[in-house]
């Protein structure tokens, strides 16, 4: 090799390792590196020693230019008494100008490509060699199949869960059976449809008109229009709400029913979307209590908080003066459950029920005007009063800065931290995945990463998890012919399926099995690609029965663990509830586990994968189509 190409050669080794180490930057000093069984010692603040879990901190804590920051001494809140220090947003936006640059070098997208096709074209080989051993050895395994193997859907939005013939049905029974149900001020549910002109003999699913079509393709207005049933926004409201006259009761009755769903399922769990909008500083509240007084709570489910991006339209209703407020209204109400969790028991109760947080909107919209004569580095969020939306990495930012240090004080009272999984690079930009790089743990779609080698070889070797929805692609941006999920999966990236709005895109009640059916069926996935796909949803999801604990270091011997604690630390409770065994001499385990560290090792890449995940599956792992380069 030319010593021009050998130089070339390590410039591209080193932007690949600068990208990584930007992403341990933001990602890997003491948040949500857990899913994967990472035990990292937690460096305890001076300022703030570990408490018991129901006791009060000691500090306080300030909002400052749009950032949550804890302080120990209310009398003296210097920068030297700050306990917790992020990367500020300056920091932040030169950071995504490093990315930038890597992702555009044309040595780095070059040599990230051919590493892509190389990746794919072993694992055709590997089928082609391995494939009947793989087989048998599946064979052997007791009492276990594709059915009987732990899956969760990662992706997954609450008032969408069901699909349309239940929701139907249950619009028909609630009106024929409780038409004096009082679900308006001074309106009942059969006064309702009255005035709608409609009768419970006349609903169909037709009518009813909430599956996705081909009018929704590219059309995420219409979509969003599909979540009103016969097209009235007043019966979203009255049944797919949460905070409506009626308390949210028609969506816990059907909530209630799809826990009996799943209970009956047995092997699928769910995270399940619901909304803080930051209107408004009382809907934590809300919402813990409509989860809690309804009995939502169930071992199947996890809930996610999704955060819709629509600050501009409460700023022109006049419901917030400026961004600050969004956040306060988001964010502070866990601020202050986490520092005394006694004053406010309803939502630090919830919060034990929440794997973390997403952000949502349609990435495709212009986020901003053309004309716009500013950067928003230079608007702070309590300057930013205007009407304009801000940007996607502007959102993220300030999200994931709340949510770390929100999890850093987590980390003291030995809780699990938030996960950050927003719904990025289904459409829009390809900067919005650079964002998801640097701050997210995993992501919804990512079906963009096929525009961008550099990113989808950095994503692989990070192994973020992503969650994709084929079936959802398929009605709003990218046939399902084209969805790169297939090449992502051999290709080694860290890929579940997910099913995203069952009641537009699924016709049966287990819409994750046919989501898993419909992919095996056209990309002929047979039952170890099944398993593993299903391995990985298990790995990104926030259920702390497959995700080890807190187990901070200099732990005071009055908090000691417990032997529960201790088995799940070491990985032993997670591959239980996992519900497959152990083995660590399957071919395709050895072969994932090995090439991507000597890939890795080739450049003196860190990759962060589990140091234990040979012995926690017999299946093929996330890793095995990694390639050894000579």
């Amino acid at each position: 090799m030319s010593s021009g190409k050998e130089h070339q050669l390590d410039a591209v080794y080193v932007d690949l390792q600068d990208a990584l180490a930007l992403r341990e930057k933001y990602i890997g000093v003491g948040i949500h590196d857990y899913s994967r069984g990472n035990r990292r010692s937690i460096e305890l603040s001076p300022h703030i020693r570990y408490v018991a879990p129901n006791a009060r901190i000691p500090g306080f804590f300030v909002l400052e230019e749009g950032v949550y920051h804890i302080y120990s001494d209310p009398e003296n809140p210097t920068e030297e008494d700050m306990a917790f220090e992020i990367p500020t947003l300056g920091e932040y936006y030169e950071d995504m100008n490093t990315l930038f640059r890597i992702r555009t070098s044309g040595p780095t997208a070059s040599f990230s490509f051919l590493r892509l096709r190389m990746l794919e074209t072993k694992f055709e080989l590997y089928g082609m060699t391995c494939a009947e051993q793989e087989n048998t050895q599946c064979g052997a395994i007791p009492h276990r199949d594709f059915y009987n193997v732990r899956k969760v859907d990662t992706h997954i939005h609450h008032s969408a869960a069901m699909n349309a013939k239940h929701l139907l049905r249950f619009i028909k029974r609630k009106v024929a059976n409780h038409p004096d149900d009082e679900v308006l001020p001074g309106e009942t549910l059969g006064q309702v449809f009255d005035q709608l002109g409609v009768k419970p003999y006349d609903l169909s699913l037709d009518k009813l008109n909430v599956l996705a079509d081909k009018s929704t393709l590219y059309r995420f207005d219409r979509f969003n229009a599909k979540y009103s049933p016969l097209g009235e926004p007043m019966l979203r409201t009255i049944f797919l709400k949460t905070d409506n006259y009626m308390g949210g009761r028609y969506l816990a009755e059907l909530t209630k029913e799809l826990l009996d769903d799943l209970k009956d399922n047995k092997y699928q769990n769910t995270e399940w979307r619901l909304s803080i909008y930051g209107r408004s500083r009382d809907e934590w509240l809300k919402l813990s209590r409509w989860v809690l007084n309804h009995g939502l709570i169930h071992e199947n489910n996890r809930w996610m908080i999704q955060i819709p991006r629509l600050y501009s339209i409460y700023k022109k209703n006049g419901e917030i003066q400026n961004f600050q407020q969004f956040l306060a209204n988001i964010f502070e109400p866990l601020f202050e459950a986490t520092f005394d969790p006694e004053a406010h028991p309803e939502v630090y109760k919830f919060m034990d029920q929440v794997s973390g947080f997403d952000t949502v909107d349609d990435e495709s919209k212009s986020p901003m005007p053309n004309d716009r004569n500013f950067s928003s580095r230079q608007l702070t969020p309590d300057r930013w009063d205007l009407a304009d939306n801000p940007s996607y990495k502007y959102y993220s930012y300030y999200i994931y800065a709340n949510i770390r240090v929100l999890n850093m004080l987590r980390e003291h009272r030995g809780l699990r931290p938030f996960d950050f999984r927003p719904h990025c690079g289904e459409a829009g930009e390809i900067h919005h995945l650079d964002t998801a790089f640097l701050l997210a743990h995993n992501i919804s779609h990512g079906i963009n990463l096929r525009k961008s080698p550099v990113l989808q070889y950095l994503f692989y070797l990070a192994q973020i998890g992503i969650a994709v929805s084929p079936c959802s692609n398929n009605q709003l941006f990218l046939s399902y012919n084209k969805n790169p999920f297939p090449a992502f999966f051999a290709r080694g990236l860290n890929v579940s399926l997910s099913s995203d709005d069952p009641l537009m895109f699924h016709q049966t009640r287990e819409p994750l099995v046919e989501e898993y059916s419909i992919a095996k069926q056209v990309w002929r996935l047979n039952s170890v690609d099944m398993c593993e796909i299903a391995r990985n949803s298990v790995l990104m999801s926030g259920s702390p029965s497959f995700r080890a604990p807190m187990v901070p270091h200099a732990l005071p011997e009055e908090f000691p663990l417990n032997d529960l604690q201790l088995e799940a630390a070491t990985g032993e409770e997670m591959e239980s509830q996992e519900q497959v065994p152990d083995d660590g001499n399957v071919a395709s385990v050895q072969y994932g586990n090995s090439t991507l560290h000597h890939q890795a090792s080739r450049q003196s890449i860190r990759v962060n994968t589990s140091p234990s995940s040979s012995s926690l599956s017999p299946r093929k792992s996330t890793l095995r189509a990694s390639i050894v380069l000579p």
